[in-house]
C-alpha cells in the first residue's frame, strides 16, 4: 500500500516581483467565497497597482496555491484597548493589516497557513523596525477566531456587517515569536 505524498511549497513574499511567473488556479477553493472570489478576480490586479504586499505560497508547477495580503492601516484606539494595554496612546493606532488569506482546500492541514502567518508576523516587525506600529489586524471569519486566538489575536468586537471579526495581536507577542524562530 503507497502512502500519499504530501504537496511541496515554497513561500514567496514578493509576489508583486514574480507576478507574471506564477499561474492562478482557476479552480481555487479555500472553503470561502468571498476569499475564493478575490483570489480569482481581484488579487492579480491588487498586486499589479501594489496596493498591497503580497505573500504566496507556490507549488512546483509555479502556482498559487495559498496567499496572504497586508497593507498598513490604523485602528481606533478605543477599539484596542483590549489587545493594547499600554497608556499614552494616540486616537488613531498604526498598524499592519492582513486584507485577505487564504489556502487552496487540496493544501490545507500543512502549514502553509501558518507558514504565511509566520512571514506576515516577519513583515510586521520589519515596518514596526522602521516605522513603530501597534500590532497585526485583520477581519477574522467567525469560524477562524478560535485559531487565531491559539496565535495571540484578540477579538477586539463581535462581527461586524459582512461577518468578520475584527482581531488584533499587539507588536510585542509579534516580535518575541520572530526571536523565538530565528533562534
Amino acid at each position: 500500500m503507497g502512502t500519499k505524498a504530501t504537496p511541496a511549497y515554497e513561500i514567496d513574499n514578493h509576489l508583486q516581483v514574480r507576478l507574471e511567473a506564477y499561474r492562478y488556479l482557476k479552480d481555487f477553493d479555500c472553503g470561502l467565497a468571498m476569499m475564493d472570489e478575490y483570489y480569482k478576480s481581484g488579487l492579480k490586479r491588487a498586486l499589479k497597482s501594489e496596493n498591497i504586499r503580497g505573500i504566496g505560497a507556490i507549488n512546483p508547477a509555479s502556482e498559487v496555491v495559498g496567499f496572504g495580503t497586508l497593507t498598513l492601516g490604523h485602528i481606533d484606539r478605543t477599539l484596542a484597548k483590549s489587545a493594547i494595554k499600554k497608556s499614552n496612546l494616540p486616537s488613531q493606532l498604526p498598524v499592519v493589516r492582513m486584507v485577505m488569506f487564504g489556502v487552496d482546500r487540496r493544501y490545507q492541514g500543512l502549514g502553509i497557513g501558518q507558514e504565511i502567518l509566520r512571514h506576515t508576523f516577519i513583515q510586521a516587525a520589519k515596518v514596526h523596525n522602521e516605522v513603530p506600529i501597534r500590532g497585526l489586524y485583520l477581519d477574522a471569519a467567525p469560524n477562524a477566531v478560535s485559531y487565531y486566538e491559539s496565535l495571540g489575536f484578540q477579538s477586539l468586537s463581535g462581527p461586524d456587517t459582512r461577518g468578520g471579526v475584527p482581531m488584533l495581536v499587539s507588536i510585542e507577542p509579534i516580535l518575541r515569536a520572530i526571536v523565538d524562530t530565528t533562534e
